[in-house]
């Protein structure tokens, strides 16, 4: 099973994505803020981290880019979640260091698939 770091200011996204986690038999650890995500990462170092790249209602890139550079969090890969549109973020998430985009709207199917391939159970 496999630690999976959900970061989303909204807590209904929060609740869904754990519970699809938890369907796929992973572990969901969960923070609302760019502050708690650092930190969880640092200590809980998840195998997958999901984030919205809009928190509080401002782009989370750097946060993206704290994750991806830092060495204790640079090797964990980073899925961002977007709901704007999708083209010009995934090119400015990548540059940041994220390995994939999903479109909010979340299709459980294509988080499955991203959780199985980046976060695959130990």
């Amino acid at each position: 099973m496999a630690s999976i770091l959900f970061v989303d200011d909204e807590p209904l996204t929060r609740k869904l994505l754990t519970q699809a986690a938890t369907i796929m038999g992973h572990v969901a650890i969960t923070a609302a803020s760019e502050e708690e995500a650092l930190r969880l990462a640092a200590d809980a170092r998840p195998d997958l981290i999901v984030t919205d790249v809009k928190l509080h209602g401002r782009r989370s890139l750097e946060m993206i880019r704290q994750l991806h550079t830092s060495p204790e969090t640079s090797s964990i890969p980073i899925v961002t979640l977007s709901a704007l549109n999708l083209s010009e973020i995934q090119s400015e998430a990548r540059e940041s260091g994220a390995v994939a985009s999903l479109e909010k709207p979340i299709r459980l199917q294509e988080l499955l698939e991203v959780i199985g391939e980046y976060a695959p159970k130990k």
